[in-house]
């Protein structure tokens, strides 16, 4: 993820070259420290201002599920478009002034003209890694009075919905039950 970009800042504007994105992540998040192995394709093109990058990526991350909390691994696909800036003029050496305004160091091209993608590619990743996964769209859950996770065993706690707005309205109507007070629908009359 790593390029070397001094012919290609040479060269006019909408010169382009195609790259492979081979290469591995860390520190993405508690779940994914790394490595992380990428895969993926970039597309460089010379602008006035620097290097044009669009990029397409794939890696897995480990997520915890939203409905049972059981860790699985997620494929995901990761999609940007960039401009780079270079940090020293390609053919006098002498640094560029906007580059050192930049607010978006990661977005420089360093004094060797490198063009590194890495950290912009792990904090897309961060931003994937917050999105939330599923084990299997058919995931039960946990129950909401016990804990225990319902794909793997049925736990016996009453499914019977109470309100617990209800139950002082329940308790003056005399209608409690050993597994608390059970509100009664509209009666027809």
């Amino acid at each position: 993820m790593i390029y070397n970009v001094a012919q290609l800042l040479k060269e006019g504007i909408g010169a382009t070259r195609q790259r492979e994105i081979d290469g591995e992540l860390r520190d993405i998040d508690e779940y994914n420290p790394g490595p992380v192995p990428v895969v993926g394709a970039a597309k460089l093109v010379r602008t006035p201002d620097g290097i044009l990058v669009t990029a397409k990526a794939h890696m897995e991350l480990v997520q915890p599920c939203r409905r049972c909390l059981e860790l699985t691994r997620t494929p995901v696909d990761i999609e940007f478009e960039e401009e780079f800036v270079p940090s020293i003029d390609v053919l006098t050496g002498v640094p560029l002034p906007e580059a050192e305004k930049s607010e978006d160091p990661e977005l420089l091209i360093d004094e060797h003209h490198i063009l590194d993608l890495t950290e912009l590619m792990r904090q897309y990743a961060v931003m994937e890694a917050v999105r939330l996964a599923l084990c299997s769209v058919d995931c039960k859950g946990l129950c909401p009075t016990c804990g225990q996770n319902l794909n793997v065993a049925d736990c016996g706690c009453s499914k019977q919905a109470i309100d617990p707005r209800m139950a002082a309205l329940a308790k003056l109507l005399g209608s409690e039950t050993d597994e608390g007070p059970v509100v009664a629908g509209p009666t027809k009359g």
